[in-house]
């Protein structure tokens, strides 16, 4: 998440900074990490891969880019969390930055983000 608040901060213009793409990019990608975990019996240097490569082709066909979702396949796979892990701490933690990046460029920077 420290990424994607750098990217909110930093080019809240972009695409790739605006809500639809933070929230969804990281639940779409921590999502196919945890189904790749649960349903592909392969060893873990050939899933992390693989679910990287699916979480990032699903964020591009979707249309829900957002690069700092891109590691969560990796941390769902290596800390082999569960379903539960998509409420806390992706959706609460997407919810947070949106929160934080909408109040600080609206109020504070005098941005207006999102576009």
């Amino acid at each position: 998440f420290g990424a994607s608040m750098v990217l909110v901060m930093s080019v809240h213009k972009s695409d790739l900074a605006q809500p639809k793409n933070i929230f969804f990019g990281h639940l779409l990608t921590a999502f196919v990490g945890v189904i790749i975990l649960n349903f592909v019996p392969l060893p873990i240097f050939i899933i992390i891969p693989v679910a990287v490569g699916l979480g990032v082709g699903l964020m591009i066909l979707f249309n829900v880019t957002h690069p700092p979702a891109g590691g969560n396949p990796i941390i769902v796979i290596i800390g082999s969390v569960s379903l539960d892990y998509l409420i806390n701490p992706i959706i609460t933690g997407s919810i947070i930055v949106l929160a934080f990046g909408i109040a600080i460029n609206r109020f504070i920077l005098k941005k207006k983000y999102p576009k």
